[in-house]
């Protein structure tokens, strides 16, 4: 049994109990709560029959007490289930990613499919059935934003980014008990649909309170207490309290009016903070020994201020904030002892001190939660290989196969190098040409991110990557498919003449149009690609363009082949050299009952 399997199998069986008698015992203090609160009835009425009222106080007191605690274990019970349930869940979605059901997962990145990326749409990025959904675990708004960046190859890819993040990857895969911990904390809580900008924005601005506003706070804290005293003996009646809480409740809006917007946000946001603190804990309590995990974890100090202990502090601030609209306890306590003026005072301290460093500590918690994502195929697949980065356009690769198809995946050995340029891939309908060509886009563009590949051993240098693989019309912009490839070959074009280092993917290219037209225009384009350094495959019915290899040896051929057995077409998906010597397309026809003679 793989190693991943057994790991989750024995998480999902060893919570499952643990959840089981946690179910039970919180059934039992569910009943305890209601006895307790049946038997303080009872006893308490008993007591009040009998006139033994100092009795029925101290009665009430120790059953409210006991209540009170018991109503305390049972929500910490209840935490302590929810935990277990979201373990399960978790080695639950790792099972799934083995067994290829991840396409079930319901984020799957679909928003970021776009037509105008050059490989984005072609390599299954983003959206159903796609390498987003297949890896995607973050738990952080801002962690799945990182995860599309890296996915889409947003930023500059270099040699060294690339081995660095390979460490980072291989150490957080045995970290697998620390990387669900980190999805457990992440889980916890329901967050806002507040952007993570907000708050960052916050931690900019300026102070919300002044110095004036806690006077005068101050000032009606002392009015109200000697009010309430003053009161108590008698000497002002009930009714002149409660005009000063109405003038307090005034002077408090006056106060607040321009933190209206601070104060719903931090209504919004407290459990997401609540979530970050916990994260950024786990991150520097952790001990990591890759250079770039390093290098991460010391951003979360500075000058000896601690991401864990300081988003603690704010965290426990925030849990003191109320709406007073909702909730009449902090209403009373806010007319009261002005506690929104202070809480914000106390928040603008604390701004002052960590603002500048908040949009740090949060970005290293994103880049924790992109790359545990990565991390997954890491520990899942440990036959995988993290591959070698070279300095040149080469490509090669044995027992290549595509990520996403699992056990199904065919494996090839495939190399383009030293003078070899392109690579004419022929081979009938169905055979596997454009599976190919996105097996190999799909692996560059996990080696690109760091990852681990779908192959015994790979080796690539850094290339843009341009695919023209599926080209839809677009209705909108009166735009046809053929037309579309058109588009799209012209911007691989300029990006060769750009002298970019270009890998290109393309599929049955110009097949909108006549045969003569399409093979002439194959026949120019792939001179012309090669003129300008650009690199890559091309797959073709037309077997002509298979003689370009005797005209230039920086062509090679490549093709896949069929074979039919009791008169049905079969496919064994193995790419072999040389040009392909079979055709399907009237065996095709004939098995559709189309008679052609």
């Amino acid at each position: 049994m793989d190693i991943s399997k057994k790991f989750y199998e024995d998480k999902i069986a060893e919570n499952v109990k643990t959840s089981n008698i946690l179910l039970k015992q919180i059934n039992i203090i569910s009943w305890s709560r209601l006895i307790i609160l049946i038997l303080m009835l009872l006893i308490d009425y008993l007591l009040y029959k009998n006139g033994e009222y100092t009795s029925l106080i101290v009665s009430s007191i120790m059953f409210i007490s006991g209540f009170i605690g018991v109503v305390i274990y049972h929500s910490n019970k209840l935490e302590a289930k929810k935990r277990s349930d979201i373990i399960i869940n978790i080695n639950k979605r790792g099972l799934d990613r083995l067994s290829g059901e991840f396409k079930k997962f319901k984020d799957n990145g679909s928003e970021y499919l776009d037509e105008n990326n050059p490989f984005i749409n072609d390599l299954n990025v983003f959206g159903q059935n796609s390498i987003f959904q297949f890896i995607n675990s973050t738990v952080t708004k801002g962690g799945r934003e990182r995860l599309v960046n890296i996915l889409g190859l947003k930023e500059e890819v270099n040699k060294k980014s690339i081995v660095n993040k390979q460490f980072a990857i291989k150490e957080l895969a045995d970290k697998v008990e620390w990387r669900q911990k980190f999805i457990l904390e992440g889980s916890m809580r329901k967050s806002s649909d507040r952007a993570i900008r907000e708050l960052i924005g916050w931690g900019k601005k300026g102070n919300s309170i002044k110095f004036i506003s806690v006077i005068i706070s101050y000032t009606f804290i002392f009015v109200n207490f000697v009010s309430i005293l003053l009161s108590l003996m008698n000497i002002l009646p009930l009714s002149f309290i409660l005009l000063v809480f109405m003038i307090d409740f005034i002077v408090i809006k006056m106060l607040t009016k321009n933190m209206i917007e601070d104060i719903n946000l931090f209504n919004d946001i407290k459990n997401d903070v609540k979530e970050y603190s916990e994260i950024l804990s786990l991150i520097e309590n952790e001990t990591f020994e890759s250079e770039h995990l390093k290098e991460l974890k010391d951003k979360l100090i500075n000058n000896q201020v601690s991401s864990k202990i300081e988003m603690k502090k704010i965290s426990n601030l925030l849990d003191w904030i109320g709406d007073s609209s909702y909730n009449a306890v902090y209403f009373v306590l806010n007319v009261l002892v002005f506690s929104d003026v202070f809480i914000m005072r106390k928040l603008d301290l604390w701004k002052n001190k960590n603002g500048k460093y908040l949009e740090k500590w949060l970005d290293v918690m994103n880049e924790f939660d992109a790359l545990s994502s990565i991390s997954n195929l890491a520990f899942d697949y440990k036959n995988w290989s993290y591959p070698i980065i070279l300095d040149n356009s080469y490509i090669c690769g044995e027992d290549i196969a595509h990520p996403l198809l699992g056990e199904k995946a065919i494996k090839n050995n495939f190399s383009i190098k030293n003078s070899e340029k392109v690579a004419l891939i022929t081979g009938s309908n169905m055979s596997g040409k454009s599976t190919f060509l996105r097996t190999l886009g799909s692996n560059l563009v996990l080696s690109y991110i760091g990852a681990p590949v779908c192959a015994k051993e790979f080796s690539c240098g850094i290339m843009k990557i341009y695919t023209c693989i599926t080209t839809r019309d677009n209705l909108e912009e009166n735009i046809s498919s053929f037309y579309a490839e058109i588009l799209r070959i012209k911007i691989l074009i300029e990006a060769c003449k750009k002298e970019e280092k270009v890998f290109f993917l393309l599929d049955e290219i110009f097949k909108g149009t006549n045969s003569k037209d399409r093979h002439t225009g194959a026949i120019v384009l792939i001179k012309q690609l090669i003129k300008y350094g650009g690199i890559g495959l091309v797959s073709t019915h037309d077997l002509e363009l298979c003689d370009l290899e005797k005209e230039d040896d920086r062509i090679i051929n490549y093709n896949f082949r069929e074979f039919y057995k009791d008169n049905k077409i079969n496919f064994d998906y193995k790419l072999r050299q040389g040009k392909s010597e079979t055709q399907n397309a009237i065996h095709l026809m004939k098995l559709a009952g189309i008679e052609l003679s």
